[in-house]
């Protein structure tokens, strides 16, 4: 595997998500390393090869449930922040996106519901772009049924809603 300065800063974040179990497909997608990279790099990592098969392609999935909904928008509004905080650093996207989920998975431990191939596309197909507005209510930029965060307007737990809403209430206080 050749590896450039720049480079090596990809190889790293490919490292640390082939641990948090993401496949060699996100590995590519997020740390922007080469295929055969990213599946020699889970192979090293992992001790075995990357599960093959589609990756997820509807972002409808996250609505399903309160808890999806809690734990997308804990996961959007980590990455904001870190990504704020490296945006200096070429590999930002990267960087936030590992750093956002690491932390996710090791809060929500057994309860974690959001793997790390449907996180890329909430992120990665949905707000990489227009990552800022996360915060602000801004929308993600699928094709279709748009998604955002927003606060329920009594507990003020953030969630991720579809983006017509002008308001929101969660399940939990309904």
């Amino acid at each position: 595997m050749k590896v450039s300065g720049n480079y090596a800063s990809k190889i790293d974040i490919a490292k640390e998500l082939a641990e948090l179990d993401c496949r060699a497909v996100t590995l590519t997608a997020v740390a922007r390393t080469k295929p055969a990279d990213s599946r020699q790099i889970y192979k090293d990592v992992k001790g075995t090869q990357s599960q093959s098969g589609q990756t997820p392609t509807d972002h409808q999935w996250f609505f399903a449930s309160k808890e999806r909904r809690k734990q997308a928008a804990f996961l959007l509004m980590t990455y904001a922040k870190y990504r704020e905080h490296y945006s200096s650093m070429a590999d930002s996207h990267g960087v936030a996106f590992t750093l956002a989920y690491r932390l996710y998975v090791k809060v929500a431990k057994d309860d974690a519901e959001i793997s790390g191939e449907r996180w890329q596309l909430l992120v990665g197909r949905g707000f990489e772009r227009n990552w800022r507005d996360i915060p602000k209510g801004g929308s993600t930029g699928f094709e279709y049924d748009n998604a955002k965060v927003m606060l329920c307007r009594k507990c003020q737990t953030p969630h991720l809603v579809e983006a017509h809403h002008l308001s929101y209430q969660c399940p939990t206080c309904s």
